[in-house]
C-alpha cells in the first residue's frame, strides 16, 4: 500500500507584521492579548491539520474550542464561550473569510497563500476548490513557472466546470435544460426560505435584545436562524432569554448563546422538551448534605461558607483600619 499523501504542514512562516494588521485593532480593543493568542493558535491548528482551513461545524467546532482552552488555561479562567466570541470577532473583521465562516469554515487568503507556497514541491494534493479563495493570477504570482500541482488541479477543475464534451451536450441538451430549470426553481425556493428564516430570526433577535438588554451581533443572528430552521420554537429562545436576564451576567449575549448551545446539545427544541427538562430531579451537588465533606478529607459546605464569611469580615475590618489610619495621618 502506498503512503498517504501529506495534508498539513510541519511549520509555517510567520509574518513579522502578523500582529500589526489593522484588522486586529478592534478584537484587541475588546479582548486584549487574548485576541492575539487565539488568532495565532488558530493559524497553528489550520496549517497543522487540513493545511488551508479549519472545519468549524458541529463537533469539529467543539474540538477547536477545546484545543484553544488547553492553550489558554492557567490562573485566569477563560471560558469556551469567550473563545467562541473572540473567533466571531476575528471573522467579523475579515481576518478570516466571513462568507466561509458562516458556512462553518475558518480560512483566509493569507492562510491559503502560505499553504500554497509551502506545498509547491508536492506532487499530489487534494484541494476542495469550493472553499479555495486564490485565483489563478494570484497563484501564478507565487509560482511563475506554473508547475504547482495545486495550480494545475485548479485549472483542470475550472475547465471541467466550464466545458463539456460536444457529444454529451448534443445528446442531453433537453435533459440539461430541464435540470437547469429545476435547479433554478429549487435555488429560488431555498433563497426565499433562507430570506424568510433570516427575517424571522431578526425579529426574534429584537425581542431577545429587549429581554437581555444588549445587542445581538450578526453571527449570533445567523445561529438563531439555523436553530429555527432545525425546529427550535420561539418559546424556547425566550425562555433562555429570561434565564439570562435573571442571572444578569457580565456578557448577556454570550451567556444566552451558551444556554442555546446546551439546548441544541440536549435536544431541547419545543415547549414539551423544555417542560420535560425542567421536571428533571435536581443535580446531585444541589442535594448534598451541608455537613458532609465535599470530598474525602475536605471541608463541608457549611465550613466553606464560614471560611468565606470570615475572609469577608477580615477584609472589611482591614479596610476600616486602613481608612482610619489614613484619616489620622492627614
Amino acid at each position: 500500500m502506498g503512503r498517504q499523501p501529506k495534508v498539513g504542514l510541519d511549520f509555517w512562516l510567520r509574518d513579522v507584521r502578523l500582529f500589526r494588521d489593522p484588522k486586529l485593532r478592534r478584537p484587541r480593543q475588546e479582548y486584549g492579548y487574548l485576541a492575539l493568542v487565539v488568532y495565532e493558535h488558530l493559524l497553528d491548528i489550520l496549517y497543522s491539520d487540513k493545511g488551508y482551513y479549519i472545519d468549524y461545524r458541529g463537533e469539529a467546532r467543539d474540538d477547536v474550542l477545546w484545543q484553544l482552552l488547553e492553550i489558554v488555561q492557567g490562573r485566569y479562567v477563560v471560558t469556551a464561550e469567550t473563545l467562541a466570541s473572540v473567533i466571531d470577532s476575528l471573522a467579523a473583521c475579515e481576518l478570516f473569510s466571513g462568507d466561509l465562516y458562516r458556512r462553518g469554515f475558518i480560512t483566509s487568503k493569507r492562510a491559503q497563500k502560505g499553504y500554497f507556497s509551502a506545498t509547491l514541491s508536492r506532487k499530489s494534493q487534494q484541494i476542495d476548490f469550493d472553499i479555495w479563495l486564490l485565483s489563478e493570477e494570484e497563484m501564478r504570482e507565487l509560482n511563475p513557472s506554473g508547475n504547482s500541482f495545486v495550480l494545475q488541479s485548479f485549472i483542470s477543475h475550472r475547465e471541467k466546470r466550464v466545458f463539456q464534451p460536444e457529444k454529451r451536450v448534443s445528446q442531453s441538451e433537453s435533459t440539461q435544460s430541464r435540470e437547469e430549470q429545476r435547479r433554478g426553481e429549487k435555488n429560488r425556493e431555498e433563497y426565499s426560505r433562507a430570506e424568510n428564516s433570516r427575517e424571522c430570526a431578526d425579529a426574534l433577535a429584537v425581542d431577545l435584545e429587549r429581554v437581555i438588554g444588549t445587542e445581538i451581533d450578526r453571527n449570533f443572528r445567523l445561529d438563531i436562524a439555523r436553530l429555527m430552521d432545525m425546529g427550535m420554537q420561539d418559546t424556547v429562545f425566550l425562555d433562555a432569554g429570561r434565564q439570562t436576564a435573571d442571572k444578569a451576567p457580565r456578557k448577556p449575549a454570550a451567556y444566552l448563546r451558551t444556554i442555546l448551545q446546551g439546548y441544541e446539545r440536549d435536544g431541547v427544541w419545543t415547549v414539551a422538551d423544555l417542560n420535560a427538562t425542567q421536571k428533571k430531579p435536581a443535580p446531585e451537588h444541589t442535594l448534598r448534605d451541608p455537613d458532609k465533606p465535599l470530598y474525602p478529607g475536605g471541608p463541608t459546605a457549611a465550613e466553606l461558607e464560614d471560611m468565606e464569611r470570615w475572609r469577608r469580615d477580615e477584609t472589611i475590618k482591614a479596610r476600616r483600619e486602613e481608612l482610619q489610619n489614613g484619616g489620622q495621618s492627614e
